[in-house]
């Protein structure tokens, strides 16, 4: 029997986690959710948005729920506004990504893997991580609740992500760094230097920008 799943998001990303969950055949997408579009609208062909927080947080049953957003700060605050106890946040991996070592890889609540990914061993995800399309995770890496990691990123051994980081697409991260708490790592930045928790960067080196 399959499992019925709604999503969180009825913008792109959450177009891209439905598309993703067509791999998985274990799952039954019901519809949306999404506080900014009209209940009824179409997303796409035979799925449209069910309501918003209100309507999940009256939800009578227990239901699957993932969330399609990417900005780390308004997963944190949406999961903090989400009560409804009936709500579970599977952890959802796409067949094409590969998990060469999967007793030693740690995925908290609602994790996102997708297609090509690769993650090596002794890693940990914390709660809603996402890892987008082509994402590479090296050894003894951790990576802090919230946290977005976009297409094409390579995270190397040793690297430890605080919570709510978002990591641009096509960034490359060195051994060992350490990326603060709600840093954020512009694409196609080298990081070869720690980040301060909350500060932005961006280039090859990355450094902070200046506003």
């Amino acid at each position: 029997m399959k499992k019925r799943l709604l999503i969180y998001g009825a913008g792109g990303l959450g177009r891209e986690v439905m598309s993703l969950l067509l791999a998985l055949p274990e799952w039954s997408v019901e519809g949306f959710v999404d506080d900014g579009v009209a209940p009824g609208q179409v997303v796409v062909p035979g799925l449209v948005v069910k309501g918003g927080l209100e309507f999940l947080n009256a939800y009578p049953e227990p239901i699957d729920v993932v969330l399609g957003i990417g900005d780390p700060r308004s997963k944190a605050a949406l999961v903090r506004r989400i009560v409804n106890q009936h709500v579970r946040y599977p952890v959802i991996i796409h067949p094409a990504a590969i998990l060469q070592n999967r007793p030693a890889i740690q995925c908290g609540a609602g994790c996102i893997i997708t297609a090509g990914c690769i993650l090596t061993t002794d890693i940990i995800l914390g709660d809603h991580v996402l890892l987008n399309l082509n994402v590479t995770v090296g050894h003894d890496t951790a990576l802090g609740h919230y946290t977005s990691v976009m297409p094409g990123v390579n995270i190397s051994g040793r690297v430890t992500i605080g919570t709510s980081a978002y990591i641009g697409s096509g960034a490359n991260l060195r051994n060992s760094v350490v990326i603060g708490e709600g840093s954020v790592v512009g694409m196609g930045a080298v990081v070869l230097r720690d980040v301060p928790a909350g500060i932005t960067v961006a280039g090859v080196p990355a450094k902070p920008l200046v506003r």
